[in-house]
């Protein structure tokens, strides 16, 4: 990845339990980062979800939370799938 220092994102790696994985509607509102491992999701008390794309903190050409549904990013890595660097 341009711009990027080996070693410069912490990426979590876990495995996700079945019931945890986002199912379709969540998929098509929020595209990509649903399943990316860059994301970190926050949840209000209200049931809201925030996607904060880590990228952004190395990297300006990605917004910190960017505007959904994402259907195409350079940084975008599937879980499961190591990353790249």
């Amino acid at each position: 990845m341009p711009g990027l220092l080996p070693g410069s994102l912490s990426v979590d790696t876990r495995r996700v339990a079945e019931e945890d994985l986002p199912g379709d509607d969540e998929r098509a509102r929020v595209g990509l980062c649903v399943r990316c491992v860059h994301v970190r999701v926050t949840r209000n008390d209200r049931g809201s979800a925030f996607f904060l794309c880590r990228l952004s903190e190395s990297d300006p050409r990605y917004p910190r939370y960017p505007r959904l549904p994402v259907v195409r990013c350079e940084g975008h890595v599937p879980t499961g799938v190591a990353p790249p660097y």
